[in-house]
């Protein structure tokens, strides 16, 4: 502990490299820095005294992001080394950051029709593709990813390739769709017998299936309205 609050007080210059945030930022992504870090590339440069990365462990004092929302302008200027100027700085970043937040929208899918709403655009592909929906516990949609692209009438995918996204969002439920270049929304025995196989792997894993849907050219079918799940 001693030894870090000395790095803290050291010039941003004299720190190792490996201890910059923006040189560990172009190396390894912005999701490699801690909150500290993140706040420090913010905030650009520390006061006299404490470099930027000691300010914002000041500023954080071991708490995350979502527990400093409220800080007030009263609150930061009672941290030492924090002027009005750099108050100003921290709230306009909180402030930002709480916009964001409100401004994305969740989404539900409630019902079959929901879902395809969402994967209809499928029936204008040439090529068979296979996509999926990623959902909380709240019927939330929490991501939705391109599994594969195939041929003119036919994709190949296996369990894990859906699956590998669904570890990702650490998802609930899961909705898989692929399309029918032929025009057709009539599963074939090759989907019915894949859909079975995800299903039983979704649940030994944790997840559940709660749909298939295969679009057609101007309709489409749903494994779990005919009764298929």
């Amino acid at each position: 502990m001693k030894q870090e609050r000395v790095l803290y007080k050291k010039p941003i210059k004299e720190l190792p490299k490996d201890l910059l945030p923006r040189e560990k930022a172009i190396k390894y992504g912005f999701s490699s820095l801690s909150d500290e870090e993140l706040l420090a590339i913010s905030l650009g440069s520390g006061t006299k005294g404490v470099n930027v990365i000691g300010l914002a462990q000041k500023i954080l004092n071991g708490k995350s992001f979502k527990d400093i929302k409220n800080l007030s302008l009263e609150d930061l200027k009672k941290i030492k080394g924090i002027g009005l100027a750099k108050a100003l700085q921290i709230l306009s970043i909180i402030e930002i950051a709480k916009r964001m937040e409100e401004s994305e929208e969740k989404v539900k899918i409630t019902s079959v029709y929901d879902a395809y709403q969402f994967v209809k655009y499928l029936s204008k592909e040439s090529q068979e593709h296979m996509v999926a929906l990623y959902l909380n516990s709240s019927n939330e949609l929490l991501g939705k990813e391109v599994i594969a692209k195939g041929s003119l009438n036919v994709v190949r995918v296996l369990p894990r390739d859906i699956l590998h996204y669904a570890l990702k969002y650490n998802c609930n439920g899961i909705i898989i769709a692929h399309n029918h270049p032929n025009g057709s929304s009539k599963p074939s025995q090759e989907d019915i017998e894949f859909t079975k196989k995800l299903y039983q792997i979704s649940l030994e894993m944790g997840f559940e299936i709660l749909d298939h849907i295969i679009v057609g050219k101007s309709d489409f079918f749903s494994f779990a309205q005919e009764g298929l799940l």
